[in-house]
């Protein structure tokens, strides 16, 4: 394969140089030359990234063929950009064919072009000697880690197992737990899931249980087998009919070896018979591979089946199917984590006094995964511990130790076990995470959209760019290779971040295929190109601009101090720049190199001191995400519309809060009126109702309208007279998922209830500030709202008629929504209601939760509620609500809860879980549990 890549590529290259002159009339020919040679290029790294590369002739291969298609990229976006780009303004004088004869006439851009070409060329042909020191060389295409076998995980993960110790740290509890599930009960077959990441114990905590003599008694017919890679079903049952008739003593059939599939599944049940049975197999990977041992197993009675995973999916789908229990492996806690440390560490003995400190610093980086302190602490163990410089220099250099120690090899191989089973986009998305400060939490919309930017996002027929980004984080967070740091309420994934050892491996991959460069000061090693960087607490020592002409994006991290010429010259010479990511540097102003950064498509000045965006803005046409949250900036210039491709537009921030709860807490933007020129925007926030030259006219709200692709629409300061034009433009915004609008004061009328012909369907979340006459009749239609927030309605009727009846609903918040006394839940409605607020309701007396209503109920939040003394009557039918939390709440109310005597009311919370209350005193809260 890799001989055919280089053969094409030289031979369409060879045809780019000779036909130079044709420029003239063959440009997009020639481009689309070029990127037929880069998906032949990206073809050839695809199946070599499928496996791990031992061999040391063909890593170079793969290193100098990944470094050709970095370059072929970069080459193709330069004659784009010379096109298209430098030649904008002319191309709009002198039309479309008399502006590319003036770009291939310049004889700078020309020949600097021609150059770059013919040096990729001369590098293929020195790829296409390669194989004069290769012998047969071939990249297998059979798929996903074809050399890097189950078998060799397995003797990995046995040097350290926790098994060998006749007291394995934190595993008694979940212990039990299996055990309990697997010798209870008397149904069919039940199938256990063990799901956790790599190296968190899995494999050790069921062959714990399947090794106990409780196990070992209650069932007749035992067998644990390690799944292969690649998955081979014959030869699975073959190996399952060696070790079931090994447990029984019975003789294996004659002609096994020759035996195909059905013939396997007939021997397997008769040696099964009607015998109870325990299967444990380890390490399955995909969904495939147990629907083929689901297909062996009879459905004997009492039996069951035990699977350890890393993907979640694979978990909850087998376990389901025949109604198991999932067990999900956490981290040791601290304490277990330390006693495991020291038993490796110090051969069972205590820590000495002056290692204690860096020892709990070396801890918290294998966050808790039992594998890693096995290992590292086994590394430690053959270390001087009079020498406290050795333990330090471990703990400060441990990507070092993690690339050439052979204390450490394990590690490693369980690592690129994960590794090598991803696709090839993701890994691209996972080696992009090492650009990120160990114990950072990603925003899951920041890494969507930063992926989207980079290219690593293959488009899908319908579905947006972002759907699928999400599905890619998604499938990383199943696979256990990122860590959910905060969900929202309604359970989505809102932060992320990479466990610190993981990271350090991630970081060492990275590097590998010189893909981010992070830049710590002098000591860092700089690579001939770099490409991504990452820059960590200072820009100092930032090396000559030559390193940087191929650079596509650049981070600031952690304290950076002003504006400095080095950084200026780095984006002066990164013409290539799509990404930018300067959150939080102390700037007022963005660097005016930036804006002849004309591939760029990702800007965030997110947090920094930026007062005005200047009209330069509008010179990059690739920009697709404008973050500007957090900023000074209240307005934008008429030139922010020529970005045509923008489809984030994020400029607000939120105002100091007077006490915890505030009407006027987000201060948005002014958009010129020919913001609705913006087409392909997705996210709007948080704009402003009042155009620029002020007044009440209604023609921003109108331009929104516009915006057809957008689905999430924050807008704010809307007046009564806006209501009009909002309701007409909520009929063309068909995609909102998302919808929050606001008031421009307290006792300003939301005039909403206008009749929608359309009103957009797909609506999910819906947030509303500001009094409102009416619940507007068409949120009633509705039917895809999960979460409803009201704020300051300040409604005379009881609101919860019109949502009781909408099918989807999880979470009502109501914050000084309702003015009356009394609220009732009906029977039937809110089906499937699992979180309520009820805040500040000033006139409330009584809530009535009629036999049948909110059954899903799980939280009930009540605050500052100052006329409500009991709880709402029917509150004992909730048999799901683990969580009442009391904020503010009356004394009474608090006392009799607390009351456990006969008649008081505690008796009222006997089924809730958890109930806690609390106050807010002083500028601080205070609270406790009262059960």
């Amino acid at each position: 394969m890799a001989e055919c890549v280089i053969a094409f590529l030289q031979e369409k290259l060879t045809s780019f140089l000779n036909e130079e002159n044709e420029l003239l009339g063959g440009v997009d020919e020639k481009v689309e030359d070029m990127r037929a040679e880069l998906e032949r290029m990206t073809a050839f790294l695809v199946a070599a990234e499928a496996q791990e590369v031992t061999d040391p002739r063909l890593k170079v291969l793969v290193k100098q063929v990944r470094d050709v298609a970095y370059d072929t990229e970069d080459v193709l976006h330069e004659v784009i950009s010379h096109r298209t780009g430098r030649y904008r303004g002319k191309l709009r004088l002198c039309g479309f064919v008399h502006g590319v004869y003036l770009h291939i006439r310049n004889l700078k851009a020309r020949h600097q072009l021609a150059s770059e070409i013919q040096s990729i060329e001369s590098r293929v042909t020195s790829l296409e000697g390669f194989q004069r020191y290769c012998f047969p060389l071939s990249i297998s295409e059979q798929g996903p880690n074809t050399n890097f076998n189950s078998r060799t995980l397995g003797d990995c993960r046995g040097t350290v197992h926790w098994s060998k110790d006749p007291n394995p740290v934190g595993i008694e509890v979940p212990k039990q737990q299996l055990i309990k599930w697997l010798v209870e009960g008397d149904s069919g077959v039940k199938t256990l899931s063990v799901v956790g990441p790599a190296g968190i114990g899995k494999t050790t905590l069921v062959r714990e249980v399947y090794d106990d003599a409780t196990v070992k008694k209650h069932f007749y017919n035992h067998a644990w087998l390690t799944v292969s890679q690649p998955f081979d079903l014959d030869e699975l049952m073959k190996d399952m009919l060696q070790i079931l008739c090994s447990g029984i003593r019975a003789q294996l059939p004659q002609g096994i070896e020759a035996t195909k599939t059905n013939g396997l599944k007939r021997k397997i049940s008769e040696v099964l018979q009607q015998q109870r049975y325990v299967l444990v197999f380890d390490n399955v990977r995909n969904i495939d591979t147990w629907e083929g041992i689901k297909s062996v197993l009879p459905n004997n009675s009492n039996s069951r089946v035990m699977l350890t995973t890393c993907f979640s999916h694979i978990a909850s789908t087998s376990s389901m199917e025949t109604e198991g229990n999932v067990y999900t492996m956490k981290p040791l806690y601290q304490e277990e984590s330390w006693t495991l440390f020291c038993k490796k560490a110090f051969r069972g003995s205590y820590c000495p006094l002056y290692l204690e400190e860096v020892s709990q610093r070396i801890l918290k980086r294998c966050c808790g995964l039992p594998l890693a302190i096995v290992a590292i602490a086994g590394l430690l163990a053959t270390k001087n511990q009079s020498r406290i410089e050795e333990w330090e220099m471990l703990h400060r250099c441990l990507g070092v130790e993690l690339e050439g120690n052979d204390n450490l090899d394990c590690l490693r191989k369980i690592f690129s076990y994960s590794y090598y089973d991803l696709p090839y986009h993701l890994k691209l998305c996972l080696l992009y995470l090492s650009i990120f400060p160990e114990d950072i939490t990603i925003e899951r919309m920041r890494l969507l959209r930063l992926w989207i930017a980079e290219g690593f996002v293959q488009g899908r027929a319908e579905m947006t760019l972002e759907e699928v980004a999400e599905r890619y984080l998604n499938e990383l967070v199943d696979k256990n290779l990122l860590h959910v740091s905060e969900k929202t309420e309604d359970g989505r994934l809102q932060t992320c971040q990479v466990h610190n050892l993981w990271g350090e491996l991630i970081g060492l991959k990275s590097r590998e295929h010189e893909m981010v460069t992070v830049a710590r000061g002098r000591d860092t090693l700089w690579p001939k190109k770099v490409r991504h960087l990452a820059v960590h607490n200072s820009l100092e020592s930032l090396p000559e601009s030559k390193y940087f002409n191929r650079l596509r994006s650049v981070f600031i991290f952690g304290r950076i101090g002003s504006l400095h010429q080095p950084l200026r010259s780095l984006l002066s010479s990164g013409k290539l720049i799509k990404v930018l990511d300067f959150r939080g540097a102390p700037w007022e102003s963005i660097p005016e190199e930036v804006f002849e950064l004309h591939h760029l498509k990702y800007l965030s000045m997110r947090e920094t001191k930026l007062k005005k965006l200047p009209k330069s803005i509008g010179k990059l046409q690739n920009l697709e995400t404008l973050d500007l949250k957090g900023t000074y900036v209240t307005q934008l210039p008429l030139e922010i519309t020529r970005l045509h491709k923008l489809r984030h537009l994020l400029v607000y921030r939120y105002k100091i809060l007077v006490g915890y709860i505030s009407y006027d807490s987000v201060r948005g933007f002014k958009a010129p009126p020919t913001v609705g020129d913006l087409h392909s925007l997705q996210k709007l926030s948080y704009i402003e109702a009042d155009h620029i030259g002020g007044g009440t006219s209604d023609i921003m709200v109108r331009k929104v309208g516009c915006l057809t692709q957008l689905r999430k629409l924050n807008i704010v300061r809307l007046r009564r007279g806006h209501g009009t034009a909002l309701c007409s433009s909520l009929e063309t915004l068909t995609n909102l998922r998302s919808l929050n609008i606001t008031s421009i004061e307290q006792d300003e009328i939301l005039d909403l209830d206008h009749p929608l012909s359309s009103a957009p369907r797909y609506l999910q979340r819906l947030y509303i500030t500001g009094p409102l006459e009416h619940v507007p009749m068409w949120v009633a239609s509705l039917n895809n709202l999960v979460r409803v927030v009201l704020r300051w309605s300040q409604l005379d009727d009881d609101p919860l008629q019109s949502f009781q009846a909408l099918p989807c609903l999880e979470e009502l918040h109501l914050l000084r929504a309702y003015k009356g006394d009394r609220m009732c839940f009906k029977a039937g409605g809110f089906e499937r209601l699992k979180i309520l607020w009820l805040i500040t309701l000033e006139g409330l007396r009584w809530v009535v939760m009629e036999q049948g209503a909110v059954p899903c109920l799980q939280k009930m939040y009540y605050q500052n509620c100052k006329l409500v003394d009991k709880l709402p009557s029917g509150i004992q039918h909730l048999t799901n609500l683990g969580l009442l939390h009391l904020t503010d709440m009356p004394d009474q109310l608090v006392i009799s809860l607390e009351n456990r005597e006969e008649g008081g009311g505690y008796a009222e919370i006997a089924r809730i879980r958890d109930v806690w209350t609390e106050n807010y005193i002083g500028g601080c809260w205070t609270g406790h549990w009262i059960k």
